[in-house]
Order: structure tokens, then sequence, then C-alpha cells
């Protein structure tokens, strides 16, 4: 057996085929078959089992993928630990995020650069489900989600690592009645016209205020944050939002915007988080970017 027959049972087991696996390893199916065969015979048992919806893992297999699973990580730390002593951090890092996550973002991606510039950085900012649909389907090596429970489904084979809790929210103009207030409640919010981000959780928010307190105007939802932010500052509508996507924000900070805690009124707060495959080798340089993000975040007064 050798390294390369793990690399090959370790790809068909995160894609699920031999053809997906060859494809993501740029070499023939009948390469890949033909060395898991020879190492099947070796072991003298079948790691998999061929169907017509693809290629499962048997009760054996899996203890022994996962045992060269972790090998192949071994391997990778030793080489890590070698770009340490060169001091020239290298790699890849896949960046999925969701909405309103950009609040310190730009600092820690500046940080990181500086720090290590031979890193390859991919950010793609998309949905919360989105991102772990990402995480689950390889297309990406970090996430930073909102952790509600809709989503348990999709993670349940995530590592999910809290970050903060974060209140909920009312961003007003600074023309309105509200902007000179310490706190408002969902009945004082009745009589505004309101703006809503396009999102599942954010939709959800706003259905469950509604069923809660009565209708509410809603004079469009958005997932374009720019154009919300522009109408609120306008004094034409107010919108709840997370608290810690809005305390950098240009608006907030010239004033155009006034933040104004929701009270009376579940949930509260929200949770933020970062996670990864379980399945998924966490590289150094994806570590590092997870600290110099986790600094900037912790820096925020929440």
């Amino acid at each position: 057996m050798n390294i390369e027959q793990f690399e090959y049972i370790n790809a068909i087991t995160k894609t699920g085929s031999i053809s997906a696996a060859a494809e993501q390893l740029h070499v023939s199916q009948a390469a890949i078959s033909k060395s898991v065969a020879r190492l099947e015979d070796e072991l003298g048992f079948k790691l998999f089992k061929r169907s017509r919806t693809g290629t499962e893992v048997t009760p054996r297999g899996a203890i022994v993928i996962e045992k060269a699973y972790r090998i192949l990580s071994t391997i990778e730390e030793i080489k890590e630990e070698a770009q340490i002593e060169k001091q020239m951090l290298d790699g890849e890092v896949r960046f999925s995020i969701g909405p309103n996550f950009m609040a310190v973002l730009t600092k820690s991606v500046i940080a990181f650069k500086q720090a290590h510039p031979n890193v390859d950085l991919t950010i793609m900012s998309k949905s919360t489900e989105e991102v772990l649909e990402d995480l689950n389907e390889d297309r990406a090596d970090l996430g930073l989600i909102y952790l509600y429970e809709q989503n348990e489904e999709l993670m349940k084979e995530l590592l999910i690592h809290k970050i903060m809790d974060s209140r909920m929210v009312v961003c007003t103009g600074k023309g309105t009645p509200l902007a000179s207030k310490k706190s408002v409640t969902p009945q004082e919010l009745l009589s505004y016209s309101f703006v809503n981000i396009d999102g599942k959780f954010s939709n959800w928010y706003l259905e469950d205020f509604k069923n809660k307190y009565g209708p509410v105007q809603l004079i469009f939802k958005s997932n374009n944050i720019e154009l919300l932010k522009r109408t609120i500052a306008e004094d034409m509508a107010i919108g709840i939002f997370i608290e810690y996507s809005m305390l950098n924000d240009p608006f907030v900070q010239n004033g155009d915007i006034a933040i104004v805690p929701l009270v009376d009124h579940e949930p509260k707060h929200i949770t933020l988080g970062w996670a990864i495959s379980e399945h998924k080798h966490f590289s150094l340089a994806q570590k590092e970017f997870i600290k110099h993000l986790l600094h900037e975040y912790h820096n925020l007064n929440v």
C-alpha cells in the first residue's frame, strides 16, 4: 500500500464515485480503479461496493479509510511544519461567508495577506444555506455563518465553532423619532415602513414579528444591503439587523443611520460561528486566516 492509494480512496469517499474522484485528482478512472483493486487484494476485503447510484464505503472499508485520512492529515502537517521553518506559508483558503459579515472582514484580509502573501485567498459571499452547501460539497474550506435551528440538517457533518452572540437592533434614519431612543419595543415600530434583507433568517424573523404583533408595511426586500441602508438613511424606512454587522458601517459611523436595541421580542440575539468539514484537513493557512478573523471579531464592542 502507498500514499497514492490513500489519496484515491479518500477522494472516492468524499465525492461518492470513481469518476468524480478521477476528475478531482486529474487522473484516469482506469488508474484509480486498478490502484484501489490492488489495495483491496492486499487487504483481503472490499473497501467499496459499486451500484447504479454510486460507490459506497463498506463497513470494514470505513475503518481503513478513516485511518488513511489520518495519515494524509499527518503528512500535510509535516509539510506545513517545513513551511514554517522556511518562513514561507503558502496554500489555498476558500472562504464562503454569509450575508452582512463584512463588518471587519476587510481588515482581516489585509492583515492576513500582509503576513502571508503566498496564500491563494478566495472569498465568496452567499446565503448561510449556500455557505453550508459549499462546505458539504467541498467548494469551500471555511464558512462564516448564522447558527439557528432551521439549518441543523446541513450542519450534521460540519465542525461548528461559536464566535459570538449579537443583539437584534432596529436601524433607522437620523431624522426619525426612533433615532433618539435608547431602546424600542415591537409595538413602537408598527407605524413605520420596513425594508428587509431577502434571506432565510431575515424573512423568518420578519414573518415571526408580524405573526406576533400584526401586519407591517414592507416597502421591499433585497439582498442588496447597500440599497437597504441607503433607503433607511433617507428616512424612508426602518430595518431590523444584527448589531455586529452594522458597527463599522459608514452610514452608522457618520450618523446617517442610528442603531436602537429591540427589546421585548425573542430571539433577542443570534449566534455567529465559523465552520469546517469534519472530513477535511484543516490546513495551516486556513488556521492562520481564522486566527486573523477572530482577532478582529474579538475587538468588536458587541
